[in-house]
Protein backbone atom coordinates (compact mmCIF):
# COMPACT_ATOMS: atom_id res chain seq x y z
CA UNK A 1 0.00 0.00 0.00
CA UNK A 2 1.51 3.74 -0.99
CA UNK A 3 0.78 6.86 0.27
CA UNK A 4 -1.53 7.97 -2.18
CA UNK A 5 -3.52 4.49 -1.49
CA UNK A 6 -3.43 5.55 2.77
CA UNK A 7 -5.06 8.93 1.44
CA UNK A 8 -7.84 8.15 -0.13
CA UNK A 9 -8.49 5.12 2.86
CA UNK A 10 -8.22 8.39 5.24
CA UNK A 11 -10.11 10.76 2.86
CA UNK A 12 -12.85 8.07 2.70
CA UNK A 13 -12.92 7.39 6.42
CA UNK A 14 -13.27 10.93 6.93
CA UNK A 15 -16.20 11.56 4.66
CA UNK A 16 -17.88 8.49 6.00
CA UNK A 17 -17.31 10.17 9.84
CA UNK A 18 -19.17 13.44 8.95
CA UNK A 19 -21.71 11.96 6.76
CA UNK A 20 -22.76 10.19 9.94
CA UNK A 21 -22.23 13.16 12.09
CA UNK A 22 -24.66 14.56 9.61
CA UNK A 23 -27.13 12.17 9.25
CA UNK A 24 -27.21 11.96 13.71
CA UNK A 25 -27.57 15.69 13.68
CA UNK A 26 -30.29 16.08 10.94
CA UNK A 27 -32.11 13.10 12.54
CA UNK A 28 -31.79 14.89 15.90
CA UNK A 29 -33.27 18.36 13.88
CA UNK A 30 -36.06 15.76 12.91
CA UNK A 31 -37.02 14.73 16.27
CA UNK A 32 -36.96 18.09 17.53
CA UNK A 33 -39.69 19.50 14.63
CA UNK A 34 -41.61 16.69 15.75
CA UNK A 35 -42.12 16.79 19.12
CA UNK A 36 -42.79 20.89 18.26
CA UNK A 37 -45.37 20.03 15.78
CA UNK A 38 -47.06 17.64 18.07
CA UNK A 39 -47.25 20.24 20.59
CA UNK A 40 -48.70 22.62 18.38
CA UNK A 41 -51.76 19.87 17.03
CA UNK A 42 -52.29 19.52 21.01
CA UNK A 43 -52.43 23.17 21.33
CA UNK A 44 -54.55 23.69 17.81
CA UNK A 45 -57.02 20.76 19.48
CA UNK A 46 -57.41 22.57 23.29
CA UNK A 47 -58.21 25.82 21.06
CA UNK A 48 -60.68 24.15 19.01
CA UNK A 49 -62.44 22.44 21.38
CA UNK A 50 -62.53 26.02 23.34
CA UNK A 51 -64.08 27.32 20.03
CA UNK A 52 -66.91 24.78 20.49
CA UNK A 53 -67.81 25.45 23.79
CA UNK A 54 -67.79 29.42 23.17
CA UNK A 55 -70.22 28.85 20.17
CA UNK A 56 -72.90 26.92 22.05
CA UNK A 57 -72.43 29.69 25.01
CA UNK A 58 -73.09 32.19 21.63
CA UNK A 59 -75.71 30.18 20.69
CA UNK A 60 -77.31 29.78 24.28
CA UNK A 61 -76.82 33.66 25.08
CA UNK A 62 -78.75 34.48 22.18
CA UNK A 63 -81.59 32.98 22.43
CA UNK A 64 -84.99 35.05 23.18
CA UNK A 65 -86.26 33.08 25.76
CA UNK A 66 -82.86 33.52 27.82
CA UNK A 67 -82.67 37.39 27.07
CA UNK A 68 -86.17 37.69 28.18
CA UNK A 69 -85.04 35.34 31.25
CA UNK A 70 -82.25 37.76 31.89
CA UNK A 71 -84.05 40.56 31.44
CA UNK A 72 -86.64 39.75 33.88
CA UNK A 73 -85.18 38.43 36.34
CA UNK A 74 -81.40 39.91 36.66
CA UNK A 75 -82.38 43.34 35.52
CA UNK A 76 -86.30 43.53 36.90
CA UNK A 77 -87.38 44.29 33.32
CA UNK A 78 -91.28 43.88 32.11
CA UNK A 79 -93.22 44.32 29.43
CA UNK A 80 -95.19 47.61 30.11
CA UNK A 81 -98.73 47.72 29.95
CA UNK A 82 -100.97 49.64 27.69
CA UNK A 83 -101.99 52.76 30.14
CA UNK A 84 -97.78 52.80 30.66
CA UNK A 85 -96.98 53.98 27.53
CA UNK A 86 -96.79 57.87 26.93
CA UNK A 87 -97.21 59.04 23.34
CA UNK A 88 -96.22 62.77 21.77
CA UNK A 89 -99.46 63.18 20.13
CA UNK A 90 -102.92 61.43 19.52
CA UNK A 91 -101.52 60.31 16.19
CA UNK A 92 -98.86 58.34 17.62
CA UNK A 93 -101.03 56.10 19.74
CA UNK A 94 -100.64 52.43 18.21
CA UNK A 95 -103.90 50.73 17.65
CA UNK A 96 -102.71 47.86 19.68
CA UNK A 97 -100.36 47.06 22.56
CA UNK A 98 -96.93 47.38 21.66
CA UNK A 99 -95.43 45.17 24.13
CA UNK A 100 -97.80 42.35 22.70
CA UNK A 101 -96.94 43.13 18.85
CA UNK A 102 -93.14 43.35 19.76
CA UNK A 103 -93.67 39.76 21.66
CA UNK A 104 -95.10 38.47 18.56
CA UNK A 105 -92.77 39.55 16.32
CA UNK A 106 -89.85 38.35 18.68
CA UNK A 107 -91.33 34.81 18.90
CA UNK A 108 -92.75 34.63 15.35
Amino acid sequence: MNVQDKRRILMTLILVGVICIAMVVLTAYAAELRVENNNLIDKNKALQGEVETLSVQIKTANNIDHIESVAKNKLGMVYPTSDECVYITDNDKANSNLATVIRKEAYN
